[in-house]
């Protein structure tokens, strides 16, 4: 299995997808897998920094994630922009258009990236032949929904609590999808991580310090080896 931040790309059919069980295929019959397979299109490719889709754009799609890692980022009026999420392979993306008819937010690439694409001019048709398809894009965006409440939850528990509790869902999160689960590279920045958490830039550096000092983490560069889950779990829960 190619590593999480691999930028080396396969033509495969949805079927043997290494991360069908997490993305749309999952719990679809074979046939409606097949019929979805013709209507995705596949590798294509992003270099660092480069954008799948600028807010105020016409919604032209539904994304997945299939190789790297990329941050979905809304602006305010006054220009101010918050990183609302750190996209993983596997996850889908472009909900926020999928209500106005045009994103809310910018989608962009982190690091050498690639990614399938569910159109829009062919959800209807393969809506028809998929009855099962609007079901699975209801529960996905079900589930985006109540993972932004979760992140409202947390901006409120205190700095150290939010940073444990950031590294053990980015953990959980590739242990889901077959990669190790105690050592990842982290592809934002830690200003990027202090935007994501509501946190100084100064206040990342001295609690990963302090994670650092009490054992829970190792960091090199921008990988992180997880040590200590389970003291990282103690505190995210010590309130």
């Amino acid at each position: 299995m190619t590593s999480p931040s691999s930028s080396r790309t396969q033509k495969v059919a949805c079927s043997d997808c290494n991360l069908n069980r997490i993305c749309i295929p999952c719990g679809m019959q074979p046939e409606a897998v097949t019929n979805l397979s013709d209507v995705v299109r596949r590798n294509r490719t992003l270099r660092k920094g480069e954008v799948i889709y600028h807010a105020g754009e016409r919604f032209t799609g539904i994304f997945a994630l299939k190789s790297g890692t990329a941050k979905l980022v809304h602006a305010d009026r006054l220009g101010h922009e918050t990183i609302i999420a750190l996209l993983l392979p596997g996850e889908l993306l472009g909900f926020d258009g999928l209500f106005s008819g045009r994103y809310r937010c910018s989608l962009i690439a982190l690091e050498t990236s690639s990614y399938c694409e569910l159109p829009a001019h062919g959800l209807e048709r393969l809506r028809q032949k998929v009855p099962a398809l609007q079901q699975i894009l209801l529960q996905r965006t079900g589930e985006q929904f109540d993972q932004c409440i979760e992140r409202i939850a947390f901006s409120q528990r205190p700095a150290e609590e939010r940073l444990a509790a950031f590294l053990l869902d980015l953990s959980r999160r590739y242990r889901l999808r077959g990669f190790a689960a105690d050592q990842f590279h982290l592809s934002l920045t830690r200003q990027e991580i202090g935007n994501h958490l509501g946190l100084a830039l100064e206040t990342v550096s001295r609690l990963l310090g302090k994670f650092e000092v009490a054992e829970n983490i190792r960091v090199q560069g921008k990988l992180i080896h997880i040590l200590d889950a389970e003291g990282l779990q103690r505190v995210f829960s010590q309130h």
